[in-house]
């Protein structure tokens, strides 16, 4: 009877701590090693399960349960694979019973490679694997989302060229077709505000970004990818930083609203003026996670450890609903937080830039419609700017880097200018 054992040699490997999996398929007293190409990190086998466990010897507590999701979520992509491999090989060996073969090791081993070999052949449209990197992605689902964007874009790409594209055909021609499409003859989406053709250099530029996460995926992979990834520029336009001051937040702060659901979404929107979490944080907040008068949590988009020194305003909210935080979905948030602005008049102009192919086109509109949760981050940064907190302290608060805060996040009042021009001058 035939058998499949998964197994990994801890003297092969590689730099990044990785090992290859191997099936050792056994009958009639021959056994032969055979590289399932799957490579795993050496050090989360578990060799008596034949499995991949991220989380062996890690104590399961209230405040790791989400990155033990995460590990649970990426060991199931190894171990699926695995299982698949060993299901692999006996199939083959069932086939040639069928056949009146015996099913022989080194057999099983030929025919099991000509089987990878050809499915290599047919797994190298771009499209196709797309949609695995997505499923197979840890990230966070707004990261997925974006991630699914530009899957679309692609597969308008090949409609629109009337080709489905290998990875072996993505060189940097392909990449300057790619980029002309998007900016020039890309249908916009029923959703768009504008209809007609071509989005905007910063749609592209996210696009384009995404791709080449997708592309790295690959590579890392051994994926036959053409080494071109570091030389495909990303096109992007700075936008400007726009954020409540501090008298606009005060503002709203104090105004009374007479129905609840604005009151709600307004204090959780000060509430993270205050502290700069992002919303997937703010939505689990609790509790358990205020040690010493500080939010001590770890960020589940990047599991960086945050450290948010708790104020008096975000304490004073964080009593008001028992430290359970009303909870909405960020699409409704950010439509309720817009009419809360607007109701609190945060009315002054803000001007808008879009650029798309190089043309640029401007808009004046009163800031509360463009108020969104994001905002909230970019409000605190920007308030600790002027408070003179050090952007090393803001990146150990936030969880983000410098360099992104202040590229990104930190935004200047002309007042706070003024200020400075004169202590200076």
């Amino acid at each position: 009877m035939a058998t499949v054992k998964a197994l990994t040699r801890k003297n092969k490997i590689n730099s990044k701590g990785e090992c290859v999996v191997y099936l050792r398929y056994g009958h009639k007293q021959q056994t032969k090693d055979i590289s399932s190409g799957i490579k795993i990190p050496a050090n989360n086998w578990d060799e008596s399960k034949e499995l991949v466990n991220s989380a062996k010897g890690i104590r399961k507590t209230k405040h790791n349960q989400a990155l033990l999701k995460q590990f649970e979520r990426s060991d199931a992509v190894f171990n699926t694979s695995i299982g698949k491999e060993k299901a692999s090989l006996l199939e083959i060996a069932n086939t040639l019973k069928l056949e009146n073969k015996e099913p022989y090791a080194d057999l099983v081993k030929e025919k099991y490679l000509e089987h990878k070999s050809e499915k290599k052949d047919s797994k190298d449209l771009a499209l196709e694997l797309f949609e695995s990197f997505i499923t197979n992605s840890s990230k966070s689902e707004g990261t997925k989302a974006n991630y699914r964007t530009a899957k679309y874009h692609l597969k308008k790409f090949e409609e629109f060229t009337n080709r489905r594209y290998r990875l072996y055909e993505i060189d940097l021609k392909w990449i300057d077709a790619y980029k002309r499409f998007l900016y020039k003859d890309i249908e916009r989406g029923e959703r768009a505000k504008d209809k007609g053709k071509g989005i905007s250099d910063n749609s592209v530029g996210t696009t384009v970004k995404n791709l080449k996460v997708f592309l790295r995926y690959l590579k890392d992979r051994n994926y036959n990818v053409p080494d071109i990834i570091d030389k495909i520029k990303v096109p992007r336009i700075e936008k400007t930083i726009i954020f409540l001051t501090e008298e606009e937040l005060n503002q709203l702060s104090n105004y009374s609203f007479s129905e609840e659901k604005y009151e709600k979404v307004r204090d959780v929107f000060v509430l993270n003026c205050y502290t700069g979490l992002r919303y997937s944080d703010l939505q689990r907040l609790n509790k358990h996670h205020i040690q010493d008068g500080a939010i001590e949590m770890r960020a589940y988009k990047n599991q960086k450890d945050l450290y948010v020194p708790l104020t008096s305003k975000p304490q004073q909210i964080l009593e008001k609903y028992n430290y359970e935080l009303p909870s909405l979905s960020e699409q409704k948030f950010n439509a309720y937080i817009k009419r809360a602005c607007e109701k609190a008049e945060i009315n002054k102009q803000v001007e808008l830039i879009k650029t798309a192919s190089g043309n640029k086109s401007y808009e004046y509109v009163p800031k509360w419609k463009v108020i969104t949760s994001h905002i909230a981050i970019k409000t605190f940064i920007s308030l600790c700017g002027k408070k003179g907190i050090s952007p090393k302290a803001v990146s150990e608060i936030t969880g983000k880097s410098v360099e992104i805060i202040i590229k990104h996040y930190y935004g200047i009042d002309k007042e706070t200018i003024k200020e400075q021009m004169n202590r200076v001058f």
